[in-house]
């Protein structure tokens, strides 16, 4: 099952933000309008599914955000898809500039949060150019949102290859990630998952069926 997709339906989605597009490949079958941001594009194709405006922006994620392009097209996403840079600081400034952008109704969905092995949890971003797949150390998200955004509903999906982290329950009012951001990475960012031991990270959650998970939404 392709999880974005029906997440997308259960939405009735009029809107699709992905932090992070590179190939494209998630933002094809895409029926609704889109934004796409990613400083290098790659795409595969130009075979787009959606019969909404697309929007690409070719930068950081960061100076997306700072340059308020939501807000001046006046887009509110129903979802949001993060797979920018693979180390967690820049996945949590993401996912705190999404849940800003929308409603209390979305859905933020981020990638690579259960690695497979140990080497691609690294934090050196060179792993990506040996063509080797990389999650870098987005696992952290999830511990981070259970223990300062207990609010939230968090739902590890099993989705291939390297896992799916869709939360809903969005509070764009919330500021405590904000308030809490330079604590939050000193506290984690000399974590590593290969000393910790994978049961770490694999006992502090349940997975969650996709079947379950979309259910629940929409």
């Amino acid at each position: 099952m392709d999880v974005l997709s029906g997440i997308e339906d259960r939405l009735a989605a009029r809107w699709y933000l992905e932090i992070g597009s590179r190939t494209g490949t998630s933002l094809m079958p895409r029926k609704c309008g889109f934004v796409a941001v990613d400083p290098v594009f790659n795409l595969r194709s130009a075979n787009f599914a959606s019969t909404g405006d697309m929007h690409f922006f070719r930068k950081t994620s960061d100076d997306f955000f700072a340059d308020r392009h939501l807000e001046h097209l006046g887009i509110v996403p129903d979802f949001a898809f993060i797979d920018g840079m693979h180390q967690f600081e820049y996945a949590l400034r993401d996912f705190i500039n999404c849940e800003r952008s929308m409603t209390t109704a979305g859905v933020i969905c981020l990638h690579d949060v259960c690695p497979f092995n140990g080497p691609m949890t690294t934090r050196d971003d060179t792993y990506l150019s040996r063509g080797t797949a990389w999650t870098g150390d987005i696992w952290k998200i999830v511990p981070i949102l259970h223990r300062y955004r207990p609010d939230l509903v968090v739902s590890v999906l099993p989705a291939a290859r390297t896992g799916l982290c869709c939360v809903t329950n969005l509070d764009p009012g919330n500021d405590n990630l904000v308030r809490l951001y330079d604590q939050i990475v000193a506290e984690f960012v000399l974590q590593d998952l290969v000393s910790l031991g994978p049961a770490h990270h694999y006992s502090s959650f349940n997975f969650v069926q996709a079947e379950t998970f979309l259910s629940t939404i929409g």
